[in-house]
C-alpha cells in the first residue's frame, strides 16, 4: 500500500503533468520516472535479495532492508514536484535534482520490494503464494486508485506547482508511516528461512556467475522480461494519451486509474483465489489474451474518438492485466530453487530492465512516430499499443517452454558447479 501511494502520484499525476503541462518530451520524461528501473540492471536487487539471505541485522534479515528502503524512497518525493518545475526556468538545474531524486527513490525501491518479496517466498508457503500475491499486488493498486481520486479531487479546484509539491510531499509521509505500521513485527525476530537452513550461503560474485552460467535462468528472466514490458510499457502513457489524443483534463485521466486498476483489483484478487485450481498456464494465457484484446478496442476508441469505447477497453485490459500480473507473480515466487531473496533479485531485475526499456522505448517510439507524421498523437499511441500487444504473443509462445521441475534441476548442478570453483 505503501508503494501504491508513491507509484501511483509518481506514474499517473506526475507522469502526466511533465508530458503535457510541462511540455517536457516524452523521452526524457519516460526515461527520467524510469531511472529507477535501471538501477536495477546494475544488481541493486540481485544484490539486496542476496544479502538479506545471508545476513542479519539486529536479528532480522529482510525487515532493516524493507524500512531503510521505504524511508529513502519517501524522503525522495520532498525534492521531485519542485525540481520538475525548475526545468522551465533553469533546465539543466532541475534536470540534475531530478536525476539524484528519481535514483534515491529508485534504490529505497528496489531494496524494500525485492527483500519484501523474499520474505514473502520465505513464509507463505507455497500452496499460499497465489494468494497472498494476488493480496498485495491488489493493495498496490487499491492504494494507487485512492490516492489518483485524492490527487484528482485535490488539483480540480486549481492546478499548481505549490498544491503539487503540497500533495506529493504529503503522500509520502502517508507512504512511510503506512510502510512502518504494516512492517513492524512481520518477521519474526531471529528465524531464519527455509533456504537459508537448506542451502549454504553464496556471495554476490557467486550468485552472478550462478544465474549466467544457467541457460534455464536466463531464459526465464527474459521471459520475465517480455511479459513485463507487454504488461506494463502502456503505464507512463494512458494519462498523456487521454489528454493529447481525447483532451481531458488532469482531473478527467486521473479517473482512467479507478476504472482500470479497479477492474483490475477484482481479476486480481479472484485469479489469485483460484489460480490452484485453474493453473498458472491457464491464467496466464487468458490474461494474455483479453489483454490483446483490451489494446486493440484501445486504439478503435482513438480512432472513433469514442469515449464509450474508451471506457470499456480500460476495463477489458484492466481484466487482462489483472489475471496475467497475478499468474505471471505467482510463477515468478515459484521458481526460486530454495533461494527466496537472490532469485526475487533476478526476476525483479529482468522486470526493472523490461520496465526500463519499455517506458523508454515507449517513449522515444512516441516522440519518433509523432514527429514522422507531422504531429499526430494517434498514431503514436497505436504504435505504442501495438509493440505491447507484439509483447503479448511472444510471451504466450515462450510459456509452453517453462519447466519449474528442470530449473530446479538445472540450478541445482550449476550451484555445486559454484560452490566447487569457490573450494578451490
Amino acid at each position: 500500500m505503501a508503494y501504491g501511494v508513491l507509484l501511483g502520484l509518481l506514474n499517473d499525476t506526475l507522469n502526466r503533468v511533465m508530458k503535457v503541462e510541462l511540455a517536457l518530451p516524452a523521452t526524457l520524461v519516460f526515461t527520467l520516472i524510469n531511472l529507477k528501473e535501471l538501477l536495477a540492471v546494475f544488481g541493486i536487487k540481485v544484490w539486496a535479495g542476496n544479502l538479506s539471505d545471508r545476513s542479519t541485522f539486529f536479528g532480522y534479515r529482510r525487515f532493516p532492508f524493507m524500512v531503510l528502503g521505504l524511508v529513502l524512497s519517501c524522503v525522495s518525493f520532498f525534492f521531485i514536484a519542485p525540481a520538475a518545475f525548475e526545468m522551465q526556468s533553469n533546465y539543466l538545474s532541475g534536470f540534475i535534482k531530478l536525476i539524484v531524486a528519481f535514483t534515491l527513490f529508485g534504490i529505497g525501491l528496489h531494496i524494500s520490494l525485492t527483500t519484501y518479496y523474499g520474505l514473502v517466498v520465505d513464509f507463505a508457503g507455497e500452496k499460499n503464494l497465489g494468494k497472498v500475491a494476488s493480496l498485495s499486488w491488489s493493495l498496490l493498486v487499491l492504494a494507487g486508485i485512492v490516492t489518483a481520486v485524492a490527487v484528482g479531487r485535490y488539483l480540480k479546484t486549481e492546478f499548481s506547482e505549490a498544491r503539487l509539491t503540497s500533495v506529493m510531499q504529503t503522500a509520502s509521509m502517508v507512504a512511510l508511516g503506512i510502510g512502518l505500521f504494516a512492517s513492524v513485527g512481520i518477521e519474526r525476530r531471529n528465524a531464519e528461512s527455509s533456504a537459508v537452513k537448506a542451502e549454504e550461503s553464496i556471495s554476490f560474485a557467486q550468485s552472478l556467475r550462478l544465474m549466467r552460467s544457467s541457460p534455464l535462468t536466463l531464459s526465464f528472466a527474459f521471459y520475465i522480461f517480455v511479459s513485463i514490458f507487454a504488461a506494463f510499457g502502456n503505464e507512463l502513457v494512458m494519462e498523456p494519451f487521454g489528454g493529447e489524443v481525447f483532451g481531458l483534463s488532469v482531473a478527467e485521466t486521473t479517473q482512467f486509474k479507478p476504472l482500470m486498476g479497479g477492474t483490475q483489483l477484482i481479476f486480481m484478487l479472484l485469479t489469485g483465489f483460484f489460480i490452484n485450481r485453474t493453473g498458472n498456464r491457464n491464467a496466464i494465457l487468458f490474461g494474455n489474451t483479453v489483454s490483446i484484446l483490451g489494446f486493440i478496442l484501445l486504439i478503435a476508441s482513438a480512432v472513433l474518438l469514442n469515449k464509450m469505447l474508451l471506457n470499456v477497453s480500460l476495463v477489458v485490459l484492466g481484466m487482462g492485466l489483472g489475471v496475467s500480473n497475478i499468474g505471471n507473480i505467482t510463477l515468478m515466487m515459484s521458481m526460486n530453487a530454495g533461494r527466496g531473496g537472490l532469485f526475487m533479485g533476478l526476476w525483479g531485475t529482468a522486470q526493472s530492465a523490461a520496465m526500463f526499456a519499455g517506458s523508454t522505448g515507449v517513449g522515444a517510439v512516441l516522440d519518433a512516430v509523432i514527429h514522422l507524421t507531422g504531429g499526430n498523437p494517434l498514431i503514436g499511441y497505436a504504435s505504442v499499443f501495438g509493440l505491447e500487444i507484439l509483447g503479448f504473443v511472444i510471451s504466450t509462445v515462450m510459456l509452453s517452454s517453462i519447466s519449474r521441475e528442470a530449473f530446479e534441476s538445472e540450478t541445482k548442478v550449476k550451484l555445486e558447479e559454484v560452490l566447487a570453483v569457490a573450494a578451490d
